[in-house]
């Protein structure tokens, strides 16, 4: 006859579980959870000192599990958008988060050369993906638009040149 292992070692495992389960099953009347966290029963309500213990327990319990709850979220930069960063994420990176860009003429100049190559290659390639799409809703509107805001441009331009003749 061969026992396999794991089958007795299993069986083991079940009929101690079973007899802790049978044998150390009673009813219990009160933890030190319940006796710390208010019911304390008639203990609490003949004496203010039990109870006041048990309030300032509880408020301790609160208050310290929004502590650590609050400490977690801002470590992991959770907070970030309220502006609250740690200094731990600020060490990692110090180009993406340390503000020490001032601006002098020299780079104020760089920058709105940047910005001005940025709008520029924003309008290339608006012009790139038109022309691959010609005849979609979209660009044939779009054209029809900037045809009738030049149309009404030189319109004006001819009126404004036509009043200043008349007016000499």
């Amino acid at each position: 006859m061969s026992f396999n292992y794991t089958t007795v070692g299993g069986m083991k495992i079940f009929l101690k579980t079973f007899i802790f389960c049978i044998f150390f099953s009673s009813t219990v009347n009160a933890n030190a959870f319940s006796e710390v966290f208010g019911s304390e029963g008639a203990a609490g309500i003949g004496n203010s000192k039990v109870r006041s213990l048990s309030y300032t327990f509880q408020y301790f319990t609160l208050v310290g599990s929004i502590g650590y709850i609050a400490k977690q979220l801002y470590n992991s930069g959770f907070m970030e958008p309220l502006g609250l960063m740690p200094e731990s994420i600020h060490n990692l990176s110090p180009l993406a988060y340390q503000n020490n860009f001032q601006i002098n003429k020299y780079n104020a100049n760089a920058y709105a050369v940047g910005e001005k190559v940025e709008n520029l290659n924003m309008i290339n390639d608006y012009k790139i993906q038109i022309s691959k799409n010609r005849f979609s809703v979209g660009s044939i509107e779009s054209r029809n638009n900037f045809n009738f805001q030049k149309s009404s441009f030189l319109n004006d331009e001819r009126n404004e040149l036509i009043d200043r003749y008349l007016d000499d």
